[in-house]
């Protein structure tokens, strides 16, 4: 129905891997002193609180360093991607074990309570249930349809509705794919980390931030997984909020995207509005009746429509609830270059993820585009039943050769 959505989260989860990909490359666990220190650390093991952990851990490192395999081990998209879909598992002393993102194992890892796995990106895609091979042929017959759709267009046959919303649907696949070409598919065995610290006390160390009861994992405080549907509108809705076992047994993929205002952003927008615009292409096509074609001409302008407005309230919104205005305000009429939103003030707008004007903005605009998807959908199957004589005609490729 709404492929654009999809594509929204491949992008969305991919802009989030690339953010934990910086936060361990700032970390800097691969630098030369890293390993400069660990004849120190060996020789006061005894002093060491978790001492047996973080001497197998060094170990492991220097010896994947001595054979040439640090680098493949470096925090990579891959490694982001497989950490955000719940690869990695926290087993704390004397607590049960639940999943973490990467966000979680960024701030463990810097805090010092689990050394950084020693996974490779190829150990990584090891455990990826993805077949290269099934891919790219669906690539290749994907190819070979906006090959055809070019060359009807090209000889002046008759383009059908069913063919442009299929075109629609296969570029958006594409741009899927390439998203998440680097996200592992379908693990079934996660990653262990384990620490010899207890949850109580991590809890404890971390001090007010962490005093707040979790709703998903004790490391909430660090990433509850917000937004999501699980956490933000199934409890408005009063819709069940499974699976009710806590911690969660395993991260939820419904996540909605954050995706800022960088350049992924301006490409989903471009796209989005592209995808939308594209079934303009059928504005004078041949209709069964003239009520179906107008019908189609207003579902195309208001699924474009809904589309931009949507796009208007979400960007201010997100830069409300980041502070993104006043920065830019204060840079450009003040000259200050630093001007911020107070931490308070920003934990108060997170915590109205969604307001009460954006609901009651955007609950008709949703159900006109749902309308108007849906028409769009039904009509694509029902003109079959009326198409040109043209239309079952085939491209003649001899005629892109050149005849002398």
């Amino acid at each position: 129905m709404a492929p654009e959505f999809v594509l929204a989260f491949a992008i969305g989860q991919k802009v989030e891997a690339k953010k934990s990909v910086q936060q361990f490359r700032d970390l800097d666990l691969h630098s030369e002193q890293t390993f400069r220190t660990v004849d120190s650390a060996l020789s006061q093991r005894s002093r060491l609180q978790d001492a047996g952990d973080r001497v197998s851990g060094l170990i492991s490192r220097i010896d994947m360093k001595l054979h040439g395999e640090e680098k493949d081990t470096r925090w990579s998209i891959r490694h982001a991607f497989y950490a955000n879909m719940g690869g990695f598992v926290f087993h704390a002393r004397q607590s049960a074990p639940f999943p973490i993102n990467g966000k979680q194992l960024h701030w463990l890892i810097k805090q010092g309570y689990v050394e950084y796995p020693m996974l490779s990106s190829k150990g990584v895609w090891d455990k990826s249930k993805a077949d290269g091979f099934q891919k790219s042929l669906t690539c290749l017959q994907t190819g070979w349809f906006i090959i055809q759709i070019i060359g009807r267009a090209i000889q002046k046959l008759p383009i059908t509705t069913l063919e442009i919303t299929t075109l629609s649907f296969v570029l958006c696949t594409l741009v899927m794919y390439t998203q998440w070409a680097n996200k592992p598919l379908d693990v079934e065995s996660p990653t262990v980390i384990t620490s010899s610290r207890s949850i109580a006390e991590i809890l404890i160390e971390a001090g007010p931030a962490a005093s707040q009861p979790f709703k998903q994992t004790p490391l909430d405080f660090i990433d509850n997984q917000s937004p999501s549907w699980l956490t933000e509108v199934q409890p408005h809705l009063r819709f069940r909020t499974g699976p009710t076992m806590r911690p969660l047994p395993r991260l939820t993929n419904d996540r909605f995207p954050v995706i800022g205002a960088g350049p992924d952003a301006v490409f989903l927008f471009l796209f989005t509005m592209a995808f939308c615009g594209l079934h303009f292409v059928a504005w004078d096509f041949s209709f069964p009746s003239r009520l179906e074609r107008d019908l189609w001409r207003a579902a195309s302008i208001a699924i474009s429509a809904c589309a931009f407005i949507f796009w208007v309230c979400e960007t201010y919104q997100d830069g409300h609830r980041l502070g993104r205005w006043e920065r830019w305000y204060a840079k450009l009429f003040h000259g200050d270059r630093n001007g911020r939103i107070n931490t308070m003030e920003k934990i108060r707008r997170n915590r109205r993820f969604i307001p009460v004007w954006e609901v009651i903005l955007m609950t008709p605009v949703t159900v006109v585009y749902t309308v108007a998807r849906t028409y769009i959908v039904v009509e694509v199957f029902l003109s079959q039943r009326s198409l040109p004589v043209g239309a079952f005609d085939t491209v003649q490729w001899s005629e892109f050769v050149p005849h002398f």
